[in-house]
């Protein structure tokens, strides 16, 4: 099948099986799961389509990209933007949101700013989470709860294009070493960079300080365990870099509302 001819999804229609959904104001958010073949053709959806891969994964293709997407990642899908999946790994599992243009120019916000800011990847997994969370609580304050970290996923936030060469070294230091605890010190003497420097300017270009990037870190690799693994909690909270299980409580509380024992029920 051509890029001319692909398959175009109505809303709230998917490849997969949806088995939870939740609509509201120009917006659905669904579950879908994926347990046996489906179509592997282009297809465009006709609303703005955001995806956070939850379990398998699979190859994701565009115009001129493919790309390997596994759980954690997430895929956003302008408005008849033609992609298609082939290769999927069974059981997948996917949350997806369906969002009108009304939505945005409802609430003054912007689709493109989750596309142009992979420095902030990791705050939109955990907005994500939080999301797919709520569908399971779906009681009175879930529609409040939804909105509120659609509105965090899309808010603009002023980044400077430039970033030092130290800074991008950093965040791959950091994501490479996320199970262990790196001190300021060791870090200023890996990149030769005054510890004042990378505590003022890592602010600046993350949005947030270097210890509260590296918690988040740890928050998403522990929800991966959580979700794939037969860990117990204290084992994971061991191999996701915190102290003990009740560190990794804390932790979570913090930036997701819920302790590691909730998130594992969903």
């Amino acid at each position: 099948m051509s890029l001319q001819a692909e398959l175009k999804l109505k809303p709230n229609t998917f490849l997969g099986t949806t088995n939870k959904k939740f609509h509201f104001d120009f917006c659905t958010v669904s579950v879908v799961n994926y347990t046996q073949p489906v179509s592997e053709e282009w297809h465009s959806h006709e609303d703005i389509h955001l995806s956070l891969i939850l379990q398998g994964g699979n190859l994701e293709s565009r115009k001129k990209e493919d790309r390997q997407v596994t759980p954690g990642k997430i895929m956003a899908y302008n408005q008849g933007e033609v992609h298609r999946n082939r290769f999927t790994a069974f059981p997948s599992k996917n949350l997806n949101l369906e969002l009108e243009n009304d939505f945005f120019s409802d609430n003054h916000l912007s689709f493109q700013q989750l596309n142009s800011s992979n420095t902030q990847q990791i705050d939109a997994y955990l907005n994500l989470i939080k999301i797919y969370k709520e569908l399971y609580i779906d009681d009175l304050y879930t529609q409040d709860s939804i909105k509120t970290s659609l509105t965090s996923l899309f808010t603009s936030t002023s980044i400077s294009l430039y970033k030092p060469t130290w800074v991008n070294q950093l965040k791959e230091i950091v994501e490479d070493r996320w199970n262990e605890f790196i001190s300021l010190d060791e870090l200023s003497k890996t990149l030769n960079v005054h510890p004042v420097t990378i505590s003022k300017y890592f602010k600046k270009y993350y949005q947030g300080s270097l210890g509260d990037y590296m918690r988040k870190v740890k928050v998403q690799r522990a929800i991966n365990y959580l979700y794939h693994t037969k860990m117990s909690i204290t084992q994971i909270a061991y191999a996701s870099g915190f102290s003990d299980h009740s560190h990794m409580t804390r932790v979570f509380k913090l930036y997701l509302g819920c302790s590691p024992k909730e998130i594992k029920k969903f």
